[in-house]
């Protein structure tokens, strides 16, 4: 007889994420039953597009009780179970063939990525019973975090496909899932205080809200009592562990710990890679090189325990780098930046690290053609944190040209594009790289009505333009539009002050004391456009573009307002100065090997 399947979910409130959910796994499965626990939204409308068996159900604080009151309800042989927030991802393996060749196995652990805010390769790895035979015997328990039971652990198998996605919560939604399970957490551990599993998730509730002092007495238990027959929750339980004592600054417990626990279990990569980031908080960054090196030669660990995504490649790798800049090995440290972002093309901060080396060892020319070469600018997002490197570096036009050197796979910088963000890039880098004309060029595909510059469309940079190509009345235009809108009327006097200190050579007036915070910003960010203006390339005009000395004269007009504005604007204004002189101290440091080193 051929096995059936059946998706059995709970939900409430889901109306954001049920479709996605549901997309991935209905070819998947033979029957799906969702049981509603009081949605006030769409969720049980969008979900009678996929199913007619929708049942309601009142919530009474208690997880496993809805769960198996939906489990009643399915008639297939076997049950998938995922929560509203889950993906199926069968392009590795399909339910149907796991379930055909069993081989008398009654339950499947099933991978579960939980995505980071980074992108797909930010994920930890855990193995969750989400595919079991509907028995009776195979029921959920636990208020909370609630967990299949398994009768006979001998019928359960691991399978590597298919995977569970978890999408990453908003931090509102995190924080109001957290409070929720605390609620029904703690009451669970008043009648059952000695109860590992119990102590490991409140554990991890605490920590996941910063309060880590509460967080470790239950970690701390849960470890204790949990024995390698639940590795599935002693592995998390010690890295959380781990983690709880870090933030507390107990930073020599938390590597006896990984000590510990890394000859318990050799073959646990992330534990090693724990034991490398807390030496290198030490400054202990020889032994952590060797911490690092033992991570990555062991390569992932086994199935059963969890696991970070990258702690046996890039990520050991970047922090790796990292400790050989500190023991001033450069060209070791280079390599494995260059390693880690081989590894992994969107895990960009190796390049930070690598943009700082190259513009140290090389001049920003030969860091520009290096990295050309090296097939950086070919990838979207490392061509343009490159782009933004060079701008901060004070380089606008090699910024630019990251940017028009890229690959195809951006998309064309069109409004509405792919590519409009790159389009807006490339327009705010031309301005300051005496390339205005261009400028305008770009940003003319993509109207402005005045909108406050959020995101990424470069109003601002758009009116210091006009003001150094001389066009102060439309600039003064601009301006007034953008004081138009409450949220832009600080950077609006900023802007048309800036104007009448160009123009006339006199401020135009004095802005209101609530919006003066806003105004020495906006100022002191002109400034600071300005000041990388000023060394793009020798002051010489440019095709439509302004001499480097229009530079220079719209930053000394800045710093006039700043000083003439309050006493406040001027203290932030010398702030301003001795961060700048600061940062060129560290930098010489860096470069020349001096004492204190560079502070990354």
């Amino acid at each position: 007889m051929k096995p059936t399947i059946a998706l059995v979910m709970i939900v409430r409130n889901e109306e954001k994420n049920l479709p996605t959910c549901l997309k991935s796994a209905r070819n998947a499965v033979d029957e799906i039953v969702i049981v509603d626990t009081g949605s006030t939204d769409r969720t049980a409308e969008i979900a009678r597009c996929y199913t007619d068996q929708i049942y309601h159900y009142p919530w009474q604080g208690d997880f496993s009780a809805a769960r198996n009151y939906a489990l009643d309800r399915a008639k297939s042989r076997w049950i998938l179970s995922l929560d509203a927030d889950e993906e199926l991802d069968t392009s590795g393996g399909d339910l149907r063939t796991l379930v055909s060749s069993s081989c008398g196995r009654e339950a499947f652990f099933l991978p579960l990525h939980a995505r980071g805010p980074e992108s797909g390769d930010d994920f930890s790895r855990f193995f969750v019973l989400r595919l079991f035979r509907n028995k009776a015997e195979y029921r959920f328990q636990g208020r909370v975090h609630e967990q299949v039971t398994v009768p006979r652990p001998e019928a359960a198998g691991i399978a590597g496909a298919p995977v569970i996605w978890h999408k990453p919560l908003s931090a509102r939604e995190r924080n109001y899932k957290r409070g929720r399970n605390l609620a029904l957490l703690r009451r669970a551990v008043e009648m059952d205080p000695a109860n590992p599993f119990l102590q490991y998730y409140l554990g991890v509730e605490w920590l996941g809200l910063g309060k880590a002092a509460w967080a470790l007495p239950c970690l701390q238990l849960a470890c204790a009592r949990l024995t390698d027959g639940h590795i599935l929750f002693r592995a998390p339980a010690v890295r959380s562990l781990t983690a709880c004592l870090k933030a507390l600054g107990r930073l020599d417990e938390a590597i006896c710990l990984c000590l510990e626990e890394s000859a318990r279990y050799p073959t646990y990569t992330d534990l090693f890679f724990d034991a490398g980031l807390l030496f290198a908080i030490k400054g202990e960054y020889a032994v952590a090189v060797k911490w690092f090196e033992e991570a990555l030669r062991l390569g992932p660990p086994p199935p059963l325990f969890s696991h970070t995504n990258g702690t046996e490649s890039f990520l050991s790798l970047y922090h790796l780098g990292y400790c050989y800049e500190k023991l001033n090995a450069r060209r070791e440290a280079q390599e494995c930046y260059e390693r880690a972002l081989a590894a992994n093309r969107n895990f960009i901060y190796p390049l930070y690290n690598l943009f700082l080396l190259c513009l140290v060892e090389k001049g920003p020319r030969e860091a520009f053609r290096y990295f050309r070469t090296a097939g950086y600018l070919d990838h979207p997002r490392q061509a343009e944190t490159l782009a933004g490197l060079f701008f901060e570096a004070g380089f606008p036009d090699l910024a630019c040209a990251c940017l028009e050197e890229g690959s195809p796979e951006a998309g064309p910088m069109d409004a509405g594009s792919p590519g409009a963000g790159r389009a807006w890039l490339l327009a705010r880098f031309c301005i300051y790289a005496g390339r205005c004309s261009e400028a305008f060029a770009l940003l003319g595909r993509f109207p402005w009505k005045g909108d406050v510059c959020s995101g990424s469309f470069p109003v601002i940079d758009e009116i210091v333009a006009l003001i150094l190509q001389e066009d102060y009345r439309t600039a003064k235009e601009k301006a007034l539009m953008l004081w138009r809108r409450p949220a832009g009327r600080g950077p609006a006097w900023a802007l048309l002050n800036l104007i009448a200190l160009a123009g006339s050579g006199t401020p135009c007036g004095r802005p209101e004391k609530n919006h003066e915070p806003a105004v020495v910003q906006t100022v002191l960010a002109v400034l600071e456009n300005c000041l990388r203006g000023c060394g793009w390339a020798a002051p010489r005009e440019r095709a439509g573009g302004p001499a480097a000395g229009r530079y220079f004269l719209l930053a000394e007009k800045a710093m006039q307002f700043l000083i003439q504005l309050s006493p406040r604007s001027c203290a932030t204004l010398s702030s301003y100065l001795g961060e700048k002189a600061d940062a060129f101290r560290r930098l010489l440091e860096y470069k020349f090997g001096l004492a204190g080193g560079f502070s990354s």
